[in-house]
């Protein structure tokens, strides 16, 4: 008898990225809000259940030819509690959608950092394009600046 373990999963045709850089292909906003809500849902069920994901990007969003989408690659998610104080890495998600607080080295976050990278997905769907593609932490934070203007003296 065999000591493997072998996981086998059901086939998606697609992931997010990969279709968002086919040349000419443009969601629309039906299509857009279909992957939304899908995303928000599954998400929500993850959060209730005390697991961030901490890595939400196109690549780990499959969607088969139906548009039925899974989220994927849970290799960075942790398990929280929203009620108590914990120290998580700031060293996750990948660059374009790392939320500013984690650009700047927070360590107790909650499920907003998964929240904000399904903003990032939500605007690159509707642009086209990556809104922020910094190739640096430091490039990051400079486009976010940018983009949602400067913290205030106060914060």
């Amino acid at each position: 008898m065999s000591s493997n373990l072998y996981l086998v999963f059901e086939y998606m045709e697609h992931d997010l990225a990969g279709l968002a850089a086919t040349p000419g292909l443009k969601f629309s906003e039906p299509q857009v809000k279909c992957y939304m809500q899908q995303l928000l849902s599954g998400l929500d069920h993850c959060h209730n259940r005390g697991v961030l994901h901490r890595d939400i990007k196109g690549a780990n969003l499959l969607l088969d030819n139906n548009g039925i989408l899974k989220i994927a690659d849970f290799g960075l998610a942790t398990f929280f509690n929203p009620k108590q104080k914990q120290h998580l890495t700031s060293r996750v998600v990948t660059l374009w959608y790392r939320p500013p607080e984690l650009l700047l080295g927070a360590t107790n976050y909650g499920a907003a950092v998964d929240l904000w990278s399904v903003d990032c997905i939500l605007a690159e769907l509707l642009s086209g394009k990556p809104i922020m593609p910094g190739r640096t932490e430091v490039e990051q934070l400079h486009k976010f600046f940018k983009l949602c203007s400067s913290p205030s003296e106060e914060f």
